[in-house]
């Protein structure tokens, strides 16, 4: 009997563990989701990049964040966060393939916003009147943490790509921004085709007071 009970308790705590992560609706848009930040649908971000190279490979990672405040009478009290990711390999021409498969934040809880024929979306990405480059593919929220993935991943093929980058991608969060560390996962694989992973941490602008 006390084994039994082990065991229902374990399968409950798996069980919350699971309900508590929660997949984020996505939406595929231009300059016209900042319509829902400013009346005149336009924004002045502020921007910030922090980098890291990632260990015995001449690649360096870069993590751009911009933000901007909400003024519309729908978004006031709320701010935009916008992300970019880039691989630069530094003019470097060796044979390794570097990729990166997820960008983990400290956000705390995305608020929904309405655009399109949604009233719920979390997530946009920036498919025109931006760079071009990489969406990501999912995107989930767990314990404050937001967490996007790439699939097929961010790819760096040194010695035939000088960089690639991700289009922005950005959510809405409900304070002012603040610097706090982001996980970017990926890995390397050199010319004998062995894959070694990396994980690197970057300063991120994110919701304060998490």
């Amino acid at each position: 009997m006390h084994m039994r009970k082990i065991l229902v308790s374990l399968v409950a705590g798996l069980l919350a563990a699971g309900a508590s992560a929660q997949s984020l609706r996505f939406i595929s848009t231009g300059s016209g989701v900042y319509c829902h930040f400013n009346a005149g649908c336009s924004v002045s971000p502020s921007e910030q990049s922090d980098s890291a190279s990632v260990t015995n490979v001449p690649v360096t990672c870069v993590l751009k964040s911009r933000t901007f405040p909400g003024t519309s009478q729908n978004s006031q009290g709320t701010y935009g966060y916008e992300y970019q990711i880039t691989l630069d390999n530094n003019g470097s021409s060796d044979t390794n393939v570097v990729t990166v498969d997820s960008l983990a934040l400290d956000f705390g809880d995305p608020l929904p916003f309405a655009y399109g024929e949604h009233a719920s979306n979390y997530v946009w990405v920036l498919a025109s009147d931006g760079p071009v480059g990489v969406a990501p593919t999912g995107c989930n929220v767990s314990d404050q943490k937001v967490t996007f993935q790439f699939s097929p991943p961010i790819t760096l093929a040194t010695q035939t790509d000088q960089s690639t980058n991700t289009f922005y991608f950005g959510l809405v969060g409900g304070s002012a921004p603040a610097t706090t560390t982001a996980m970017l996962s990926g890995s390397v694989q050199g010319s004998t085709n062995d894959s070694a992973p990396f994980k690197l941490k970057l300063q991120a602008q994110t919701p304060g007071g998490n």
